[in-house]
């Protein structure tokens, strides 16, 4: 789930190993670009290369999964959105030596208090397991945020592919019990499987990373199909409108791009022209 989580927790193989592309051809007036993010990482690792801020600066717009302006009503919504239902906490929802274990990592492995745990029991599962990565890192750093301030400064629209509403809401399709398998997964791998997702990140040695990926949802179908999938095509009719507007920044999860049924794939199916671009 931490391999996951981290595209918002993601990622896949591609066809040439990099992270980001050129949009072309198919009636564009000018190119457009395509990036895979990872939404979490330490912030020492976390880096900008000449290619990406070209490519960040040629675009008019920036579209992301979400648009990350919000404002203060609609963060209070998303605040109730991640929490468990009618007063409920995990401890509902856990075997009870689970929930135990669990409630001893956060303790021993992480050093929350008794409160803080209590506090944070009332999240669900998907989201109490981004805590958990969160909380394992002293200083992280998110490309997302990163590009929403690189926006504001340098004065470019912002937009998203989808509301935040609707992103939050396709994580309350997948089963409790599917989501509090997730969670276990999480804190008995400890920080291991995101230590080596990320070391796959950074040298975009994707193959490996799908290989990770294939093994950390082949128990979990539902996942797979729901939260990327579906949302993959989805965004191509709205990508496509915005690129024949004006030349557009996409950055989305990585796990969104490759494969057959992946972001890359499907904009090569509209006819498009989608070329990997090496970061120097």
């Amino acid at each position: 789930m931490k391999k996951i989580l981290l595209y918002f927790l993601l990622l896949t193989s591609f066809s040439q190993g990099q992270l980001l592309y050129q949009i072309s051809g198919n009636g564009l007036t000018e190119a457009s670009y395509l990036y895979g993010t990872i939404h979490i990482l330490p912030k020492d690792k976390f880096e900008l290369s000449n290619s990406l801020k070209r490519a960040f600066d040629a675009s008019t717009t920036i579209a992301m999964e979400v648009d990350l302006d919000m404002s203060g009503a609609e963060k209070i919504a998303l605040a109730q959105k991640v929490m468990l239902p009618d007063g409920k906490t995990l401890k509902d929802f856990m075997a009870a030596p689970d929930y135990t274990e669990l409630k001893m990592y956060c303790l021993d492995s992480l050093k929350w208090n008794e409160s803080k745990f209590e506090r944070s029991s009332k999240l669900k599962p998907m989201f109490f397991s981004s805590l958990l990565i969160q909380e394992s890192m002293s200083n992280m750093a998110s490309y997302e945020m990163e590009f929403n301030k690189m926006a504001k400064k340098k004065k470019k629209e912002t937009i998203g592919l989808e509301t935040i509403e609707f992103q939050l809401g396709l994580f309350d399709q997948l089963p409790m019990q599917t989501q509090v398998d997730m969670l276990k997964k999480d804190y008995h791998s400890d920080m291991k499987s995101y230590d080596t997702l990320l070391a796959c990140y950074l040298k975009e040695d994707l193959e490996t990373l799908g290989k990770l990926m294939a093994e950390e949802t082949s128990a979990f179908p539902e996942f797979n199909d729901i939260l990327l999938v579906q949302r993959n095509k989805s965004w191509i009719a709205p990508m496509r409108a915005q690129m024949q507007k004006e030349s557009t920044f996409f950055g989305v999860g990585a796990a969104h791009l490759s494969g057959p049924d992946g972001v890359v794939a499907l904009l090569r199916a509209q006819g498009f022209t989608v070329t990997a671009i090496k970061q120097d």
